[in-house]
């Protein structure tokens, strides 16, 4: 069972255009927004859809030739989109991304902290390493552009910031628990930045997805692997009894990012078809 998104082939290069909202409509209109690894699945959905609705997008990822012909793509559609080729968790790397934000635009209205990945094992197989990775692309990742766009934030009257959980931090999965602990982690994180920032109009809550179809959900030639076929045993635990696709997840990013939700912070968004009830 093949499902194809608005990619190529091999699911990593935009080839559908993207037609602009029309102007003084578009939800994030004129917002700054820096989106973590953006360069494929879920954040490069995020990326074209709020470009879409006329944001100035940043987005950052370390498959540099895919970024960029992905940010050309979407600047051909009249978009605003720059690709920094940057490791989420490097701090010298990520202080020179906001560098290039503070040159370019000044401000920062917008953060998504959607980078990461997954090292599916069984608890007494997860090397040191392993575990130090997730750590790091869940932890440090997160730490370091919190502690560069916060204090941009404040000094501007206010932003927004959206986390990325996962669903597996209320309802775990088979392999994973060093992956539960990070992503529990990062929900908490947010709640807690949230009596901190507050009061200075920074609004951060957060995202769980559920299944949803990117690289880590399809073979190479782009099927559905068997856990996620209806009838699989991931399956079976969605109410709706289907994977999202990347842009499910990308509009309620967009809501909770935009100012209909500006009333809206520290809370937690289980975007995945009813598994957690």
């Amino acid at each position: 069972m093949a499902m194809k998104m608005d990619y190529d082939s091999k699911g990593k290069l935009l080839t559908k255009k993207v037609e602009l909202v029309p102007e003084g409509t578009g939800l994030v209109e004129g917002k700054v927004a820096l989106i973590t690894g953006a360069t494929l699945g879920i954040g490069l959905a995020m990326a074209s859809l709020f470009a879409k609705h006329r944001a100035k997008v940043i987005i950052t990822g370390i498959e540099e030739e895919i970024g960029k012909a992905n940010a050309q793509f979407l600047t051909n559609c009249g978009c605003e989109v720059t690709y920094f080729n940057a490791n989420a968790f490097n701090r010298d790397e990520i202080d020179a991304l906001f560098n290039m934000i503070k040159e370019k635009y000044g401000r920062i209205d917008i953060l998504i902290n959607s980078a990461g990945y997954n090292i599916p094992a069984h608890f007494m197989e997860t090397t040191e390493s392993q575990f130090r990775q997730l750590m790091g692309i869940h932890g440090l990742a997160h730490v370091y552009t919190l502690q560069n766009a916060l204090p941009m934030m404040q000094k501007q009257g206010g932003g927004v910031v959206l986390e990325f959980g996962s669903k597996s931090s209320d309802r775990p999965g088979d392999y994973d628990p060093f992956y539960c602990m990070v992503k529990a982690g990062v929900k908490l994180m947010s709640k807690s930045l949230n009596m901190e920032f507050g009061p200075d109009n920074i609004r951060i809550n957060c995202i769980c997805p559920g299944p949803t179809l990117t690289g880590m959900t399809q073979d190479n030639d782009g099927n559905v692997v068997d856990a996620f076929k209806p009838g699989g045993p991931v399956l079976k635990q969605v109410s709706l009894r289907k994977i999202a696709m990347p842009i499910d997840i990308a509009n309620a990013a967009l809501i909770i990012c935009s100012d209909y939700a500006g009333y809206i912070s520290g809370l937690t968004y289980n975007v995945d078809g009813g598994i957690v009830i």
